[in-house]
Parts: C-alpha cells; sequence; structure tokens
C-alpha cells in the first residue's frame, strides 16, 4: 500500500504548450488533376481540445501554369473549390494560388507533371484467421515501363448493398394504414464511403516499376454490413513525384503510426505551399500534379466463402399491433414503430405485424434507396 501510494505521488500532469494562430493554420487537400476533375479542399485547423472541420470559404482559387493561363475553381459546399474537365498540356508545370476572403495570398511550388499508369488490376481473396474471423483482402496491381523507381498512392469509393430487417408493405398516414406504394419502399438501400486512410508505396528498392498485390482494403466479416448482399470498390491511382510520395509519408507516420513505443515520433509535414503575404506564416499541405486512373470491380456474397455476416439486426424482433384505431395511432404516431404487413392466425386477420424504424427503414444506417448509376 505504501509503495502504492509513493507511485501515485510521482505522477504529474503535463500540459502541453501548442501555439497556433487565432484562426488556425490554412490546410489545404487535394491535387491538380490535368486531365478529369480536381477538387481542392481548404480548411483550417482546430484545436486538440475541440478537433472539428472547419472550411475556408470565401476563396479565390486559381491553378496557373509555368508563364501560361489560368484556370479558375469555383466554390462549392464546405470548403470544396474545383473544376470539370481539364485538359492541361503534361509538358509543362503548374501551381495553386490562393487568395483568401482576408486578403491573405498562398502558393504552391510548381509541379512538373506525372503521367499514372493504368491498374493492371484489382482482386481479393477470402481469409479465415482464428483471431479476427473470416474477412475479404482487397489487393492492387500495376507497373510502369516508362520510368523508374515509380511513387503511388490510392484512393477508393466503397458502395455496398445491402436490405431492412424487414421489408413493410403498409404505411401508417395520420390514421389509417394503407399499402406502401412502390416510390416508398424501404427495404433495400446503397450506402457508400470514402477511404479514409493513406495508401502509398514505392518501388525503389525493386528492380522494376512493378507494385504487386498491394493490400488495399480489409473487410472482416463480424464488424462490417458491407458484404451482407453486394459489393463494389472503385480503386482510383495516382503517380506521385518523390517530393510528394515521401510528404505523404510523413503524414501517415504523423496520423495512423502513433501510439506505441516502438512507433516513429511525430515530426513537422512541411509541405509545398507559402504564404505570400507572410512569409513566416505556417501552410499545411502539398499540391501536386497528376492524372487518375481507376478500375472497379464488384463482390457478390454468394461468391465470398461461407460465414456470418454483421448485418447489424440481431436484436430485431417484429411485434403485433390491434386493428383497432385507438392502437395503431399509439403506436405508430410517433414514428418510431412501423407497420410491416397484416398479421393472420388461421387464415383470420387479428392485427398487424409492425417493427421499430430502425430494423424496417434502410436509410436509418445512412444508406439510400437510389440505385446507383453503375450499378449492375
Amino acid at each position: 500500500m505504501i509503495l502504492l501510494i509513493l507511485l501515485e505521488g510521482c505522477k504529474e500532469k503535463y500540459v502541453v504548450q501548442v501555439n497556433t494562430p487565432a484562426l488556425g493554420y490554412l490546410v489545404v487537400e487535394g491535387f491538380i488533376n490535368i486531365n478529369g476533375n480536381t477538387d481542392i479542399m481548404l480548411t483550417r485547423s482546430s484545436g486538440l481540445d475541440t478537433p472539428r472541420l472547419i472550411p475556408e470559404p470565401g476563396a479565390a482559387v486559381d491553378i496557373q501554369m509555368l508563364g501560361g493561363a489560368s484556370y479558375f475553381l469555383t466554390e462549392g459546399f464546405g470548403g470544396h473549390y474545383s473544376v470539370d474537365s481539364l485538359n492541361l498540356d503534361p509538358s509543362q508545370q503548374y501551381r495553386l494560388h490562393i487568395q483568401t476572403a482576408n486578403g491573405k495570398e498562398y502558393i504552391s511550388d510548381y509541379s512538373v507533371v506525372k503521367i499514372t499508369p493504368p491498374i493492371d488490376s484489382v482482386n481479393w481473396t477470402g481469409t479465415s484467421n482464428s483471431v479476427t474471423g473470416n474477412q475479404i483482402n482487397i489487393f492492387v496491381t500495376t507497373h510502369d515501363v516508362q520510368t523508374q523507381p515509380g511513387y503511388y498512392q490510392w484512393q477508393y469509393e466503397e458502395t455496398w448493398k445491402y436490405y431492412a430487417k424487414y421489408g413493410s408493405v403498409l404505411e401508417y398516414q395520420n390514421g389509417p394504414i394503407i399499402l406502401r406504394p412502390d416510390s416508398d419502399l424501404i427495404y433495400t438501400c446503397w450506402n457508400s464511403d470514402l477511404s479514409t486512410v493513406i495508401n502509398i508505396a514505392n518501388t525503389e528498392k525493386l528492380s522494376s516499376n512493378v507494385i504487386y498485390q498491394y493490400p488495399l482494403i480489409q473487410i472482416p466479416y463480424n464488424t462490417s454490413d458491407k458484404l451482407i448482399s453486394r459489393y463494389s470498390v472503385l480503386v482510383k491511382q495516382y503517380a506521385l513525384t518523390r517530393d510528394w510520395y515521401e510528404w505523404n509519408q510523413k503524414i501517415k507516420k504523423n496520423t495512423e503510426q502513433l501510439g506505441s513505443i516502438f512507433d516513429a515520433q511525430p515530426s513537422e509535414t512541411g509541405g509545398n505551399i507559402h504564404c505570400v503575404t507572410d512569409p513566416g506564416e505556417n501552410v499545411i499541405g502539398f499540391v501536386g500534379c497528376t492524372t487518375e486512373t481507376g478500375k472497379r470491380i464488384f463482390i457478390d456474397h454468394s461468391e465470398i466463402p461461407r460465414g456470418p455476416i454483421y448485418s447489424g439486426y440481431d436484436y430485431c424482433v417484429p411485434d403485433t399491433v390491434g386493428l383497432s384505431q385507438e392502437d395503431i395511432d399509439l403506436h405508430f404516431e410517433g414514428g418510431i414503430l412501423i407497420p410491416i404487413t397484416y398479421a393472420y392466425i388461421n387464415g383470420f386477420l387479428v392485427g398487424i405485424q409492425s417493427s421499430t424504424i430502425d430494423c424496417v427503414d434502410c436509410r436509418v444506417k445512412g444508406g439510400t434507396t437510389v440505385k446507383p448509376s453503375f450499378w449492375r
């Protein structure tokens, strides 16, 4: 007991002193896509005690060619600035120019254009592990005979089809129970998600510029509903310059590889964006120039190895509501319970089967009943 008291007395709270500007640092995310859509996101960094996304509105953003023309981006929602269908000369150099609403001016260094090779394949395998259980592993393979070494980054967009626990064919309309029209069916949904980690690789230590079976995505059976019915992923590939790659590497280490005594220590990220009006101001971001290639695959539930798939509906149970108007109003007026179908016993109508909204309406899990245009 005495030893524990002494150890507790040795603890001393340490408060980190972090000096940041009142408005936060300008954060610039995105790249110049010379043959497609360019989307640049401008935000402000927030304090460690209250992390949040702070968009930077009202800025004038344009792409400048070395000794040439400028191409202006249009402001959208949430700090996004974009321009569609660019067709820039790949032999030129380009930079990003920003003027914020408070009059400050920022520029990135001029960058050469990297031409991204096509993706050779996106494929998957199923594995079983005694600790983590069954999961799907998705890999990407690419190569480029024109250059060596190669520096690559991948992003992806996931989309999956799923169902609610119960299919509702009835609808409560402030009193009466009616048949639910086809336009209001809420049983089948599609959900989507974007990659949030930095996926990068290089061929510096290889004899040729080939990335083979880079492990891109892992989808566990027991924590994800993405494999309930049909899953699709669009993989996007980008060729990077070496300094662009090294900047991403620093960001990855600072955000994804910290937490244990064996991980790398945080480091200054730097970047290639500078404040012209205040050269001493720190700016977070790196804007390079490249092209984008992509490949989409689909995975059906029937293709994957057998095993229990997480659905999130384990707690769902149906209930039966009486046919009196008083019972109907009492159960369905608040919108928490949703009518499913009529309940019969020995051929006689005895009530209305129902369940909670999160078991009947697939949209509660964040999806939409609108089928994506690319879905097949």
